[in-house]
Parts: structure tokens; C-alpha cells; sequence
């Protein structure tokens, strides 16, 4: 349809088409443009509103965790639950009051309530809370569904505390009041809501803005992604159906500790709402810049289509073949430009036709030139012109070649002997190449290494006799032919080569030499070699190359018709020789045949003795290969003459390892002497055989002992040498001692104060005199009886099988505490049983040793009843010390943005922080007293009350004069005034007055500094550099008090010295003020509480796997 179409209706449309979509494309662009920018206003609105929410209600419940957790660990309080004493009803009132939790329950696993601070449910069960709720709530926090009475909200939380459940009623009404914070329009609300895996359900969990009344109500979730992602905790943003059907936007934050997620939504609806009135406005703009458009193409397609048209009726001429003369331009616009090169096209296309005719009547040479490089038809009429020139000139050339072939033929066809051959081959080749000199050389052997490459005939060399004759392969240019087998071209000539002489030229040198191989079945059967006063071309040497060929099997074909003459030749003059010799070989044959007989029965007789002989030296080598012993001779240096091949099978060396040289490197260095004292013997008592034991070392690398008995047959002509006859007595040397050690374990175990039994198969095998201290029986009574038929209480014996069997099964020794029952009581021991293996290293028996430990145990009960009296006490103080020092929550109310890092090595801590509040100052210190656990903690108590009464009784409010006063407090109160003290103990300190209206920070220390960002750039402030207290010291003053202004975000930090004393680290050196500095610059940006992680983070992976130092304190405080 559309190829029927004018061009100027097509550009009509097309235009009209382009604009009304790209007003359409523009409408629909920024439409959505402003509907998606209104959605992420409100998106984020909502985000903004669901994540101050979220915080809000999160922090509420890491809040109530915190104390959860803190009251779970809290010593005194499981001592309280586990004994229920009366006061525990006080002390959860005290929890519900300090806590403000709205009830407390303390319950069994069952959920019967055994103390409450709600009256009337004490006895009564709670079980009907949550399905399982108290057996969980033993091994983690639990937290109940939703309750309602009347118009309050609350929930259960559960934690196990020794074997009691201890319960926490909270009230949701604060939570739900935050629910309402923040701007969401008409339909906008946030509720919480709580997800059930297994029905796939959502439960809306607090009260609705559309559905007040509603409580636990439930909703499908249609989107599975949806359902996953929520109940996997994730913060997202989602479209899709409400709790009422209703398509809104929802974004899902989760609330931790409960499992909960927060909801904030707003309808769809609400939001295209104030979109829609945009539509109208795009959609008449659209209109009318459509009919705009359609005006402007009618006036630009009737400017277009004339100068086609006239374009189209010139094209259709040159399609039938027609040249026009000269086309008319019209316009210098781009349809004018076409027109001249469609002329420009006809003029080419003319000239290329000439050219083609030209060539095609054979004017090779007539002129043509291409339009340009990329004019394809005439780049191709100038290749094919050029083509044609080629191969003209290759034929002719192969021509030339195949009748100088055909000559040479009928050359070599005329001749059956290279000489003759020779000369009118280099001849014609000569005169058809144009060369002035020629040789043509023969190989006359098949062989490299014997080559010789002869002259069997010249060309117009003078003095021939001048000429080499011959040539090794490889040697010279000819020999460098034939060895490479491939024609050498050489336009260098060197000095030694002939000259040429001529009437005209007088004596010239060639420039340029020509040597071919002749090459047939991959062998060089000979050589040609000219030299010209030119250059050879490429069709002279290829013309050589070609006849090469056929020269080559040529004279192959007359060198193997050569030798076939010679060796008929040969064969007959041989087999009339052949003929007069038989005649001789005969009678010869006659008298050998004679000798041969009586050779026989000699031969017979000899080879009888010879078995004989055999027999008996492989009889001698079987004896010396199995003997027992190795038999050795020595030189009288000591050098190894001959040894047995016995030494094989006992030492592992072969025979020629060992011959020919000292062996005395063999020798175990604390045996060498007595090898050495053997031949020392040999030689000084030649008459006497002499029984040495020493050390040698086998081919493996052992030492085994051998005992060697040697004989001096020096005197004896037949050997001249000591001989030495060594057997293997390792086992024999092992055996004895073991004998020796069992007879000092006998010895031992006998005398031993611990019962030492062995078993064996069941059975007691031994068992040493200690037994009858115990049973008042002696040994033989229990010798060779059955375990379980001895006369031993039954528990001792079935102990001992126990162990045993433990023995059998692990191969290895074990160590067990059990009961003795003796005729003096019960005692304890201390058994090890030991497994005893054979020589296939199989347990051959277990030695029960049996220690009496009953003295060490009784010691061991009284330490810990004395350790267990001192914990309490120590636990004691620190309820005490927990009670009267602050902590984060109560800091936090006067701070919010603060933190105390605390960390106490022992129980009880030498380190505390200090707080007091008076109107708008607020009073905080890090005190590091003298020592930790329980000295420390005394220490602190000291200085806790000393700082109560100069700030709040004295009224005393300069940090400077606080810590002067202090020093004199601490001084006074330890005696340390006095000349005959003997107490050096004392604290550092650092104290900070805040003004939280004026933001102004007064310091003052001792021997700690402040670490303050101030505008994001990090300093530090020394303290005093003498301690409180530890008694006068030289040099001291008072203390300083610094001022210093810092503005919101600003931050300031500062610890006792077990914060940056710890030792850590990969060098295990200390983690530093440097180290601290530096996360205070990385963390100064970040929220206290967030701060805080990061420092104990960090502080615990320095430490490591390596003990606290010290107690740890670190304060940390943002405005």
C-alpha cells in the first residue's frame, strides 16, 4: 500500500506522524514526570514519618530489652528468685516503680505466678498468655501477642532466671500514641502489624485511623515477594492493597526485639487525585501543534518533489542505455547537487565504455584513468588490462622454458657416461641462460661424512687445471649447496674465485654466480654451477631449477646402470675363484672333521669339572647370602677388602658399596672407641680371637648392635687381613634390657605407695603389696583371677573394666577420678590406666595405677567453700557499689547523646563514674582508683562520698578546687598526712562541669586528659600531673581548671587508663591514647550510642584472646 504513495503525501505524513509523537512522546514524558515527582514527594514524606516512628518505638523496646537483660544478669536478683525469700515482693515493686513497667510476675516453667506486683493474681496461671510461652522464655526472651482491656493495650515479656520465668506487663498505649506523629493527609496512617508464617497472614496489631474499634485484625497478603520480604525483616516500599482492598502506598519498616513490623501507608487515590487536571492541558497543547505541523509539510513537500520529478526522467534515460549530453542543474540547493553528479556519472560512464572498447580490439596501451581510487568499474577495466599484459608475458615465458627442456632432453637422451654427459649439458645450459662459465659436479657417495663432490666437466674455464677437482660436503658455496639442497644465488663473488679472461675484457670477475643441486628421491646426485658478468633473472634460474629435475634422474638412471655392469663383472671373476678353493675346502674338511671328534669327547670331560665347580660356588654363595653373620676381611689400614653378600640381608649395603674403603664412618660415635680398641687388640695380641659389641649404622640411617668376634690372619699368605665375624644382636641387647627395666619397675611397684594392678585378658595378671594396706588381703590372693571374680567391692571392679575398655578403644593412656571403698572408708583416687602393647604393637595388658588423693580433695572442698564465702561477699559489694554509682540510663536523662563504656575486670571495679545534677550544671567524672577488685572498689566508695559532700553539701562547683579538695579529703581520710603512713594509694581523675544552655565546658584532671571535636578538628587537654592522694608530693600545685566553648555537634571524650593501657594487638603492645584519638576522629560524626559500639568494637578485637589489664572506663558526651 505504501509503495504506491507520491513521495511529496509520504513527507506530508511522515512529518505530521514525527510531530504528534513526539508531542504525544513529550505529553506523556513529562505528565509522568510530574505524577512520579508528587509520588516521591509523598514517598518520602512517608519515609521521613515511618522512620522517626520506627526509631522512636525501637528505641522504646532496645530500651526495655536493656533492662530485661540487665535484670536477667543481675546476681543479687536470681539469688532472690532462686531462695523466694519475703522481701523479693518489695523487690519487684522496686523493679515496676525504677523500670516503669506496669506489672511484674514472677512464675514456674508452668506459668503458675509464685510473686507478683498485681495482688490478685498471685497463685493463679498464666499459661493462657501464648502457646508455649513460659517453656520458651527459659532459653531466651519472649514476647506475648497483643492484649486489650478495655481501651489499654499491653503485651508480656518473658525471660528465664534460674528455674523461674520472670514477666513483664507493658503498657502499648505510649507506643501507640507515637503512631500519630507526623503529617499523612486525608488517608495517611501508620499501624503495627505482626506476620504469621504459617497461614500467610498479616495481624494488625494497634488501633486504626479508619477502624478505631478494630483489635487483632487480619489480612491476606496477595504478593508472595511481598510476604517474604516482610517477614524477613526488611525495610521496603510497596503498592498494593491495603487492610480494606484499597490500592496505597506502603512503606514497612521492622521493629526489633518483638517481631513486629510498622506500617505507614497512604491511599492511591489521594495521590493521582492531584495530578489528574493535568490530562486536559496536555491534550489540547498536543492538538494543536499537530495541526501546526500538518500545514508546514504540504509547503515542504511541493518544494521537494519538483526537482525529483526532473531528476527521475534523466535516471530513466540512462536505465534504457541513453547518454544524454548535458543535464540542467536548476537550484544550488541539494537537489541541484544531485543533478550535477548524476552528469558528472554520464560523462564516466562514457569515458569507461571507450576504454572498454579499445581493449577489447586489443589497444592494450591505450590511456585510461579512474575517476577517482573508489571508482570500482574503473579500477576493474584497469586491473583486467593489466591482467591480460601478465599473462601474455607468463606464457611466454613457460614457453621459453618447456622448449629449452625439450632441448636438454633430447641431450641426455643421446648420452649413457657423465663425462660425456657433462660437457654438452653445461654447454647448452650455458648458452640458453646466457652464462659465460660453467661446471657440472658429481657425488660419488650416498654417505655425508664420506661425500666427495667431483668436476666432471667445465665450461670456458682457460686453465682447468687451475680449477679445485673436489669438495667435502658442506664445503665452499658447492658443498653449501649440496648440504642445504637449494640453489645458491650469489652476486658477491669472493677474491678466490676464477676470474674470467676475454680478448675484450681482459680478466674480469663474474657478478654473478649460479649453483643448483641435483635433486631426485631427496639425495644430491651432482651440481651445476655458472657464473655470468649479469644478474640471472627469475626465468633463468627457474629454468635450471626445472631441468635440475630431470639432469638429476638422469644421472641416477646412469650411475645405477654403471654399477650394475661393474658387479656383473665382479660376480663372475669371483665365481671362478669360487671353484678352485671347493676342491681345497674339501680335503680340509676331512681332516677337521677327524679333530672334531676327538675335541668332542675333551669338551665332555671338561664341562663335568666345570659343573662340579659351579655347584660348589653357588652352594658357598647360598651359605654367605643366608648366614647369620657378616664376614668381613680388612687391610691393616682398616680398609674394606671383602665382606659377605650377607651384608645385604642384615645391613642393607651391597658388596661394592662397602669394598675398597674404611667403614669405621659407620660406627655410632659412643661405640667408636671399641671398634677402634678391637683392631688395637688384633694387632697387639695377633694369636687371640677378640668379641667386641658396637653400634652400626644401617643403608636406612639406624644403628643396630652388632658383636663382632675377629681373627688376626695377617701371617697367612692366602688372606693378609683381619676377618671379622658380626652377627645382628639388637633384639638380643633390647630383650636384656627390658629385663633390666622390668626388674627396676618390680622394685618400684613394689615398694610403690599407690596400688598398681595390671590386667590382662580380663584377669589380673599382677598386682603389688599396697592392696593390702586397703583390703587387708595380701597380693596372691588376687593373682591370676578373673576381674570380676576377685575379692573386691563390685564398684572398684567395675570401674576398673570401664577404664580398660576406654584403653581398648583408644589405644591411649586415660586418667579417671573414682571411689575406693577400704576397710578405713571410702577413699578417692586418682587412676591412670596405661596401655602395654606386644611387639605387633596390640594391647597386651593395661597397668592400672591407682593414687590416693583423698587428703588433696578434702583440701580442694575446703578452698572452695572458703572461695565460695569470699564471692558472695565480693557480690555483695557489687550490688552495693551497682546501687550507689550511675549508670548510661540515668546519664541519659540529662544527656541524651552520651555514653559510659564500662567495663570491670574483677567483680567489683576500682573504676567508676561520677554524677551529679544541680539546676543546669551537670557534674560528671571517670575516677580510676589505686588497684582493682576489691581494694579499688573501697578506694571508690571513698571518693564517691568525698565528691558528694564538696559538690553537694560544701557547694563547691570549680572542677580545679573540686579536685584540691578532694586530694585533701582522700589525703586526711588514709593518713596519708602523717609521717608514719605507709599507704601510697590514691586516684586519677577527670571532671567536667557541663552548662547545657551555654554549652561551656569547665575541666580539670589528674593525670587524665579531655579529648574534645570542636567544628570537626581534633585537640586535647593535659591534666595535672600528680594523682589524689598517695601523700605529698614534690613540685605540686593546685589543680588547673580549663574553659572551653563548644557548639552543637561538637563532642568531648574521656576514660580512666585501662581504656588505652590494654595490651593487644598483633606485636601485643598497648592500644594508646594514639589508637583512641583516632576513633574519636572516626566516630565524632555519629550518634553516642552508635559511637559507643564502634569503641567497644574496636577495644575488644585489639584484646583479643589476651586478659583485661585493667578496668576500663570511657565517657563520652555530644551537644
Amino acid at each position: 500500500m505504501f509503495k504506491n504513495l507520491r513521495i511529496s503525501t509520504k513527507i506530508t505524513a511522515l512529518i505530521v506522524a514525527l510531530a504528534t509523537a513526539g508531542v504525544i512522546a513529550f505529553a506523556w514524558f513529562t505528565y509522568h514526570i510530574n505524577v512520579k515527582a508528587k509520588e516521591d514527594k509523598l514517598n518520602s514524606s512517608l519515609t521521613a514519618v515511618a522512620d522517626h516512628q520506627a526509631e522512636m518505638i525501637n528505641a522504646y523496646f532496645d530500651h526495655i530489652n536493656t533492662t530485661i537483660k540487665f535484670l536477667q544478669s543481675a546476681e543479687h536478683l536470681k539469688t532472690q528468685i532462686e531462695n523466694t525469700p519475703d522481701s523479693l515482693g518489695n523487690t519487684l515493686s522496686q523493679i515496676k516503680d525504677i523500670y516503669s513497667f506496669q506489672e511484674v510476675y514472677l512464675t514456674d516453667k508452668k506459668g503458675n505466678v509464685v510473686k507478683a506486683t498485681e495482688a490478685d493474681t498471685h497463685g493463679k496461671n498464666l499459661a493462657d498468655l501464648d502457646i508455649n510461652f513460659f517453656t520458651n522464655a527459659t532459653s531466651s526472651i519472649q514476647v506475648s501477642a497483643v492484649h486489650k482491656a478495655g481501651d489499654s493495650y499491653f503485651i508480656y515479656v518473658g525471660v528465664g532466671v534460674g528455674s523461674k520465668v520472670l514477666a513483664f506487663k507493658i503498657d502499648l498505649n505510649p507506643i501507640y500514641k507515637k503512631l500519630t506523629v507526623g503529617n499523612l493527609g486525608e488517608t495517611g496512617e501508620s499501624y503495627l502489624v505482626q506476620v504469621d508464617p504459617v497461614i500467610k497472614k498479616m495481624f494488625i496489631v494497634s488501633p486504626l485511623r479508619n477502624d478505631p474499634k478494630a483489635f487483632i485484625k487480619p489480612f491476606e497478603v496477595d504478593n508472595d515477594a511481598i510476604y517474604e520480604t516482610t517477614i524477613e525483616e526488611k525495610d521496603i516500599s510497596f503498592v498494593g492493597p491495603d487492610y480494606r482492598g484499597k490500592e496505597a502506598l506502603h512503606v514497612f519498616r521492622k521493629i526489633k526485639h518483638v517481631g513486629w513490623g510498622l506500617v505507614t501507608k497512604i491511599d492511591s487515590a489521594e495521590i493521582r487525585g492531584q495530578v489528574s487536571d493535568l490530562f486536559k492541558i496536555y491534550l489540547l497543547g498536543g492538538l494543536a501543534m499537530i495541526f501546526i505541523a500538518w500545514g508546514m509539510a504540504l509547503m515542504l513537500a511541493r518544494t521537494l518533489v519538483k526537482p525529483l520529478n526532473d531528476m527521475g526522467r534523466t535516471l530513466d534515460l540512462v536505465s534504457q542505455g541513453v547518454l544524454p549530453e548535458n543535464i540542467a542543474t536548476g537550484t544550488r540547493d541539494e537537489f541541484g547537487k544531485m543533478s550535477s553528479k548524476v552528469d558528472s556519472l554520464v560523462q564516466t560512464l562514457k569515458k569507461s565504455a571507450e576504454f572498454a572498447k579499445n581493449v577489447g580490439e586489443g589497444k592494450l596501451d591505450a590511456h585510461f584513468q579512474p575517476v577517482s581510487e573508489n571508482d570500482t568499474l574503473g579500477q576493474a577495466l584497469i586491473h583486467m588490462r593489466d591482467d591480460l599484459i601478465e599473462n601474455e608475458r607468463k606464457d611466454n615465458e613457460r614457453n621459453w622454458i618447456v622448449r629449452g627442456v625439450a632441448e636438454a632432453a633430447e641431450i641426455l637422451r643421446a648420452h649413457d657416461t657423465l663425462d660425456e654427459l657433462g660437457n654438452d649439458v653445461v654447454k647448452f645450459i650455458a648458452g640458453k641462460i646466457g652464462a659465460i662459465q660453467g661446471v657440472f659436479y658429481d657425488v660419488n657417495s650416498n654417505e655425508r661424512e664420506e661425500m666427495l663432490i667431483e668436476i666432471k666437466a667445465s665450461f670456458a674455464y682457460g686453465r682447468k687445471k687451475y680449477l679445485k677437482k673436489t669438495f667435502r660436503f658442506a664445503e665452499g658455496l658447492v658443498g653449501q649447496a649440496a648440504a642445504e639442497k637449494d640453489v645458491i644465488i650469489r652476486t658477491e663473488i669472493p677474491d678466490d674465485y676464477l676470474s674470467i679472461t676475454s680478448g675484450i675484457l681482459g680478466e674480469q670477475k663474474p657478478n654473478c654466480i649460479l649453483i643448483a643441486p641435483l635433486i631426485t628421491n631427496e639425495e644430491v646426485y651432482g651440481l651445476l654451477e655458472f657464473a655470468s658478468m649479469k644478474n640471472f633473472d627469475s626465468l633463468q634460474v627457474k629454468f635450471v631449477q626445472e631441468l635440475s629435475v630431470i639432469l638429476a634422474r638422469t644421472i641416477y638412471t646412469i650411475k645405477v646402470n654403471e654399477r650394475t655392469r661393474k658387479l656383473l663383472a665382479e660376480s663372475q671373476e669371483l665365481s671362478n675363484e669360487l671353484q678352485e678353493k671347493q676342491e681345497v675346502l674339501r680335503q680340509n674338511a676331512e681332516e677337521m672333521q677327524a679333530t672334531q671328534e676327538e675335541l668332542k669327547r675333551s669338551n665332555s670331560m671338561l664341562e663335568e669339572q666345570v659343573e662340579e665347580v659351579n655347584r660348589s660356588q653357588k652352594r658357598m654363595q647360598l651359605l654367605l647370602e643366608n648366614a647369620s653373620e657378616v664376614i668381613t676381611i680388612y687391610e691393616e689400614d682398616g680398609t674394606v677388602r671383602y665382606v659377605s653378600p650377607s651384608v645385604e640381608t642384615i645391613l642393607g649395603y651391597g658388596q661394592r658399596e662397602l669394598q675398597g674403603k674404611p667403614d669405621i664412618d659407620k660406627i655410632h660415635p659412643d661405640t667408636l672407641e671399641v671398634a677402634k680398641g678391637l683392631f688395637k687388640s688384633l694387632r697387639e695380641n695377633p694369636d687371640q680371637k677378640v668379641t667386641v659389641q658396637f653400634e652400626y649404622q644401617t643403608k636406612d640411617g639406624n644403628y643396630i648392635w652388632l658383636e663382632a668376634t675377629g681373627t688376626n690372619f695377617m701371617s697367612n699368605p692366602a688372606i693378609r687381613g683381619y676377618i671379622l665375624n658380626s652377627r645382628d644382636i639388637t633384639e638380643r641387647r633390647r630383650a636384656e634390657l627390658e629385663q633390666r627395666m622390668r626388674s627396676k619397675m618390680q622394685a618400684l611397684s613394689e615398694n610403690s605407695p599407690d596400688l598398681i594392678t595390671r590386667i590382662e585378658q580380663e584377669a589380673i595378671s599382677y598386682i603389688n603389696p599396697t592392696i593390702e594396706s586397703f583390703t587387708g588381703k595380701s597380693p596372691s590372693q588376687f593373682l591370676n583371677k578373673k576381674v570380676k571374680e576377685a575379692e573386691l567391692n563390685t564398684t572398684i571392679l567395675d570401674q576398673w573394666l570401664s577404664i580398660v575398655e576406654q584403653v581398648n578403644q583408644s589405644n591411649d593412656t586415660v586418667a579417671v577420678e573414682m571411689d575406693f571403698p577400704t576397710d578405713q572408708g571410702k577413699r578417692i583416687m586418682q587412676v591412670n590406666a596405661i596401655p602395654e602393647f606386644d611387639e605387633q604393637q596390640n594391647i597386651e595388658s593395661v597397668l592400672v595405677v591407682s593414687h590416693d588423693i583423698t587428703e588433696r580433695k578434702e583440701i580442694e572442698l575446703e578452698i572452695q567453700n572458703k572461695n565460695k564465702k569470699i564471692n558472695d561477699s565480693i557480690n555483695y559489694a557489687k550490688r552495693i557499689q551497682n546501687a550507689i554509682l550511675p549508670n548510661t540510663r540515668h546519664i541519659n536523662k540529662a544527656l541524651p547523646d552520651s555514653f559510659i563504656l564500662y567495663k570491670p575486670r574483677d567483680v567489683v571495679s576500682g573504676d567508676f563514674p561520677w554524677f551529679v545534677q544541680i539546676k543546669n550544671d551537670i557534674f560528671i567524672a571517670a575516677v580510676d582508683c589505686t588497684g582493682h577488685g576489691v581494694p579499688g572498689a573501697l578506694l571508690s566508695l571513698i571518693g564517691y562520698f568525698l565528691l558528694n559532700d564538696i559538690v553537694r553539701s560544701r557547694k563547691i562547683t570549680e572542677p580545679g578546687k573540686i579536685l584540691d579538695l578532694l586530694d585533701e579529703g582522700v589525703t586526711q581520710t588514709l593518713r596519708q598526712d602523717q609521717d608514719d603512713s605507709a599507704t601510697k594509694d590514691g586516684m586519677d581523675i577527670a571532671l567536667c562541669r557541663i552548662n547545657t544552655e551555654t554549652r561551656v565546658v569547665e575541666y580539670a584532671g589528674a593525670h587524665r586528659p579531655l579529648w574534645f571535636m570542636k567544628g570537626g578538628v581534633m585537640d586535647e587537654v593535659k591534666g595535672n600531673k600528680f594523682p589524689i592522694g598517695g601523700g605529698i608530693y614534690k613540685n605540686q600545685t593546685n589543680f588547673t581548671t580549663t574553659k572551653l566553648s563548644l557548639d552543637k555537634g561538637d563532642s568531648f571524650y574521656f576514660s580512666s587508663d585501662g581504656f588505652p593501657d590494654q595490651f593487644g594487638g598483633p606485636e601485643v603492645r598497648k592500644f594508646g591514647p594514639k589508637k583512641t584519638r583516632e576513633i574519636i576522629e572516626q566516630v565524632h560524626k555519629k550518634g553516642m550510642h552508635e559511637a559507643s559500639q564502634v569503641f567497644d568494637t574496636e577495644w575488644e578485637a585489639w584484646k583479643g584472646e589476651h586478659k583485661q589489664t585493667d578496668d576500663v572506663l570511657l565517657i563520652g558526651i555530644k551537644f
